[in-house]
């Protein structure tokens, strides 16, 4: 008698787990992975039900009206929420909210970081370096928090506005702090999105000597100073999962020599992201960057 109890809960619990798992809203379209690795991408119009096949959903694609069963469902996600990297370029904070795309990272194998969001208008992100045979108090620390305060559709343009403000706390060795306040606005296409930041570097010194062992260069950053940022983020048309992405840095607008630039491409699915490209410095330097995110949840 007990034994069939617990069966009869037991399989209560995972028609309640799979009840909660498939929550669509009719309207909307999204991207269905299905447990053979097919994907779709469709309007969800109405839930189905068939005698041999059990639930399922009419989904409007573009070679017509499909039935997807519950239970060929691997993964789903709304169109406009499938990509999960938007809330960064590549340094770059955009005005997108991380939401519930958490995630953990690696920038030039050297540096480790990750990122989560609070109530779809707070995110934070946090890391630090890794470098072998340098003290602790000689590594590179970074602190993150972005507060998105406005989120606004424009159908006539077939686009959407986020506008954030931030706060930016960083230690290059634990003598050298770098302290800025932040805002940034997003318009996002279908497939693209364009930022622009204006950041101030508030507080603490204009000349600073970061060490690692030795004194490896000294860095002249007026406290004060105004800079400025544009990033860009863009789906290539016929691949999925690949995008170009290129950011514009100038620290100081008052010395436009103090200028980078940051040009490769984004390998991303719901799981993963690889970046890959070459920045450019007007010192003249050139030099490659990578990094790699995953997003678990």
């Amino acid at each position: 008698m007990r034994s069939s109890l617990i069966i009869l809960l037991l399989i209560a619990f995972s028609l309640c787990l799979t009840a909660k798992e498939i929550d669509l809203k009719f309207g909307k379209t999204y991207i269905f992975k299905l447990k053979n690795g097919d994907l779709i991408t469709g309007l969800v119009n109405n839930e189905v039900e068939v005698k041999d096949f059990g639930k399922g959903i009419s989904v409007e694609t573009q070679l017509g009206e499909a039935v997807i069963f519950y239970d060929q469902i691997e993964e789903y996600r709304l169109q406009e929420e499938q990509y999960r990297h938007a809330h960064r370029v590549y340094f770059m904070p955009t005005a997108v909210p991380i939401g519930d795309n958490h995630f953990i990272g690696n920038f030039e194998l050297l540096f480790l970081y990750g990122g989560f969001g609070i109530m779809d208008k707070i995110s934070v992100t946090a890391g630090r370096s890794i470098i072998p045979t340098i003290p602790s108090e000689e590594q590179i620390t970074d602190l993150n928090v972005k507060f998105t305060i406005i989120e606004e559709d424009y159908e006539d343009f077939e686009g959407k506005l986020h506008v954030a403000l931030g706060g930016n706390l960083a230690f290059v060795n634990n003598d050298n702090r770098f302290i800025h306040a932040y805002g940034v606005a997003t318009f996002q296409k279908k497939r693209s999105r364009l930022s622009l930041a204006l950041f101030s570097k508030l507080g603490s010194e204009d000349i600073y000597r970061p060490n690692f062992k030795d004194n490896f260069f000294d860095i002249n950053y007026a406290n004060g100073a105004m800079g400025l940022a544009i990033g860009l983020d863009t789906k290539f048309t016929h691949w999925h999962d690949i995008h170009f992405i290129g950011e514009l840095w100038n620290a100081n607008i008052a010395k436009p020599q103090d200028t980078g630039v940051l040009l490769g491409f984004r390998l991303a699915n719901t799981k993963f992201g690889a970046d890959f490209g070459l920045a450019f410095f007007t010192t003249p330097v050139v030099a490659p960057f990578f990094s790699f995110v995953w997003t678990p949840f």
